[in-house]
């Protein structure tokens, strides 16, 4: 362990005008620790306490733990666990009062401006999807901006809070009016409901027992496919602690150890072949780009990455946009799988079910099977056939399953009654139900053994903790998006029997998402904590596949030192048409200035004529590209409040078109305004396309990619305050969205200007804080290479 390695901060953040959540900018946390005292790793005081320099602060052995107190590691541990579970706990009751005073103390209008609240739903039933009822809701007039796939909701007549029994259920679908809900039962389709946003506390629990189970040593382990040691019996308690059995790395993560890069490690130390392999590919020259004889379609830099997956018991893999993150870990996978036949269980984890799903739809494609473990409901429609449900659904001992368990339920409601029946005849009930359970656990056992044979589980991080997995052994472990997962969130994946793991993410991207701004030591990812404090050998992918060479010039001049290169397959694409770019094929990107003030809802910014910009160039797009199709197109915004008036504004258009096209003039349809929302109404062919166009936050849209991106910057003031679109990540993800064109419609004064914080401060006493490099680099570029252009609209 090397001498001044900082571990864990506990930083004191200002607040941001936040959309809902807060990112807190990779400068301001590091001035923060610096600021910070904190707490020191490596300065050992007498006794073996650990604590902050000049000050002792005694380490306590729990009377619960069964650690060691001669152990080296114990103090270690228990600075970790000291650390990291009052965070949890605190971000959990952060989460869970600001859901209630939310319902308790905002109005119905605050919260349907705001997104979190639908009310006047009318529901029909929509069928079965694994095992849960699909409901559909309907209301005369709503947007769902803030509703996504996969989020809980909470379901009621009026009072969300109060009335029983609480109805929850998992959004597995919208439209522009529709929303649809799985839920465990039934619900009355003759009422008028109410939907709200919900929150979900599972995870919490999950960190905080991973955190836990740190202190678990886990033994040594020996190359023999997966391990399913425990009964799979369907009879277990809600706890998910025995779902972690601990990590071999934890010295790493605790900080008693470092990986040295320079000797081969983990699993395949003695593995001549692997390692002939990773030595070839670290040893290539950097400019000699020759294809590798096994993996012929990676490029260097993604050889070199899994070799040093492959090589190091622990390491880091960055990704910055586009550079094919996915395509090197199923690479890895394939290499290890199909050319050295090496028989052991790899866990595949992801921070979002979309990088799960990438993983797992690349895995299939290669010919490598894998096994999607979690909500099937929140799987992509295309890969439900590799989930458990489905997999379990048409095994073939499941009809005798779904018959015991039915023969189990019937002699419940026909339980012999006392007085009524002889002694005779409980005795009897008993023994064949105690029959007919025995014979459940058995088919339960043996059908989900069947199915976890599979040796590739892909999940994300939080149903990496799942019952299902809890007698699963996982030696090899690899997390995608590490940067965006909470260190305690990356380790419930990594204490299923972690033997030898790598993380994959960008730490010039969005970090991971805190709700209590003074909880800012949780925003440092894993993946940051360790690439700032070199402890892990790590390697960056440096050919990007995904944008056109000048939409990604900027981000790899300024965030990757120039070395992120364009692919050859990214010249000469077909080029997006726009009256507006200086030169469609050689720079498909401007700027539309504009002077329309931004407004504020309370919580969050819009900027009603960005609004309009939005739709106009939107109608310019279309009608200049006639190819294109709707969804190929995205708005993204950082702000909630301005998802949330754009979301309006398409729905309000659409249906004018609808009503326009059916009645013209006749009623005073022409280009008004009404609240008439007839789906049966027929669409022009540009409303149709302008339906299709996704509206979404910048930071739900980290990791996604559309042929064209129209970015809403939305502040404009004459203060040059910025706020939280300051942190210049959050700029990254921005700019290397979009493929084939990048349309970006703000204040270049406001931006140019690019101070971070709305206060009551003066300006001169923000201009601090300015932002050096961000924004107002980014307008010079535009200005330099003539690309500023002011909005015709």
């Amino acid at each position: 362990m090397s001498d001044g390695i900082s571990l864990f901060y506990v930083d004191e953040t200002p607040s941001e005008e936040a959309a809902g959540t807060s990112r807190l900018s990779r400068k301001e946390r590091r001035a923060q620790r610096a600021a910070n005292k904190g707490i020191r790793r490596g300065e050992k005081k007498q006794d073996g306490d650990l604590g902050r320099k000049g000050k002792r602060t005694k380490a306590k052995i729990s009377q619960e733990t069964e650690l060691d107190p001669r152990d080296p590691l114990t103090s270690y541990i228990l600075q970790y666990q000291n650390f990291f579970l009052p965070l949890i706990e605190e971000e959990k009751k952060f989460e869970v009062e600001q859901f209630e005073n939310r319902l308790n103390t905002w109005s119905l209008d605050r919260l349907m401006s705001e997104g979190y609240t639908l009310l006047n739903l009318s529901a029909k039933t929509a069928g079965k999807q694994s095992g849960k009822l699909l409901v559909e809701f309907t209301a005369r007039y709503f947007y769902t901006g803030r509703f996504t796939t996969g989020d809980q909701v909470r379901l009621s007549i009026a009072d969300p809070l109060n009335e029983t029994p609480i109805k929850e259920g998992v959004v597995t679908g919208k439209t522009q009016r529709t929303i649809t809900v799985a839920f465990d039962s039934g619900v009355d389709v003759s009422k008028v409901w109410r939907m709200d946003q919900s929150i979900s506390l599972l995870s919490y629990n999950r960190m905080k027992n991973a955190v836990k189970a740190i202190e678990n040593k886990l033994p040594s382990y020996k190359l023999t496919g997966p391990v399913i040691n425990q009964d799979l019996s369907e009879d277990i308690d809600d706890d998910d602690s025995h779902s972690f059995l601990g990590s071999s790395l934890r010295d790493i993560f605790i900080g008693a150890a470092k990986c040295d890069p320079n000797v081969p490690s983990g699993l395949f130390a003695n593995n001549k072949e692997i390692l002939e392999w990773c030595k070839k590919q670290l040893e290539r020259p950097p400019e000699n780009m020759a294809k590798d004889d096994i993996l012929t379609q990676l490029n260097g830099s993604q050889l070199k990455a899994v070799a040093t997956m492959l090589r190091n018991r622990f390491s880091l893999i960055q990704g910055p946009p586009g550079t094919g993150k996915t395509w090197t870990i199923v690479n890895a996978i394939y290499l290890l799988k199909r050319h050295f036949k090496i028989n052991v269980a790899i866990l595949v984890s992801g921070f979002t079910n979309m990088a799960v799903d990438n993983l797992l739809d690349g895995l299939t494609r290669c010919g490598i099977s894998g096994l999607r473990v979690g909500q099937s409901l929140r799987v992509r429609e295309d890969l439900r056939t590799k989930t458990v449900d489905y997999q379990f659904e048409t095994h073939p001992l499941s009809k005798e399953y779904q018959e015991t368990r039915e023969l189990i339920r019937v002699m419940k409601e026909h339980k012999p009654v006392a007085g009524l029946q002889s002694a005779n005849d409980f005795g009897q009930y008993y023994k064949e139900r105690s029959q007919l359970t025995q014979k459940l656990s058995k088919l339960h056992t043996k059908i989900y053994g069947d199915i976890l044979k599979a040796d590739i589980i892909c999940t994300t991080c939080v149903s990496a903790a799942s019952s299902l997995l809890r007698a699963t052994e996982f030696p090899l472990v690899i997390i995608d998006e590490g940067s965006l997962s909470t260190e305690p969130s990356s380790l419930i994946p990594l204490m299923k029997g972690a033997h030898h793991a790598c993380i994959l993410g960008d730490h010039q991207q969005l970090p991971p998402t805190i709700l209590n701004t003074s909880n800012a030591a949780l925003a440092y990812s894993l993946f940051e904590r360790f690439y700032d404090q070199g402890v892990a050998p790590s390697s960056m992918l440096t050919v990007q596949y995904r944008m056109h060479p000048n939409i990604a010039f900027f981000s790899s001049r300024m965030f990757y030192k120039g070395l992120v290169q364009s692919a050859p397959s990214v010249f000469g694409r077909k080029s997006i048409q726009f009256s507006l770019f200086r030169d469609p094929l050689e720079y498909p990107v401007v700027f539309l200035d504009h002077s329309y003030p931004e407004r504020s809802n309370g919580t969050s910014y819009y900027n009603d004529g960005e609004v309009q910009i939005v739709f106009n160039v939107l109608n310019a797009l279309f009608q200049e590209n006639p190819d294109l199709e709707g969804d190929a197109v995205s708005v993204i915004t950082p702000y909630i409040g301005q998802v949330n008036e754009l979301t309006r504004y398409q729905t309000s258009y659409v249906s004018r078109d609808r009503q326009y096209n059916t009645y013209g003039n006749t009623y005073g349809y022409g280009g008004g305004s009404s609240t008439y929302n007839d789906l049966s109404f027929p669409m022009s062919p540009l409303s149709r396309k302008i339906s299709m166009v996704e509206i979404n936050s910048v930071d739900s849209f980290q990791g996604r990619e559309k042929d064209v991106i129209i970015y809403s910057g939305v502040r404009c003031n004459d203060r040059g305050s910025i706020g939280f679109l300051g942190d210049v990540r959050r700029m990254n993800v921005a700019l290397t969205r979009a493929r084939l064109g990048f349309i970006m419609i703000g204040s270049a004064s406001t931006m140019e200007k690019g101070l971070l914080f709305d206060s009551q401060l003066s300006v001169a006493q923000q201009s601090d804080r300015k932002i050096l490099s961000g924004w107002s680099e980014y307008v010079k570029w535009i200005k330099d290479h003539d690309l500023l252009r002011a909005s015709p609209w």
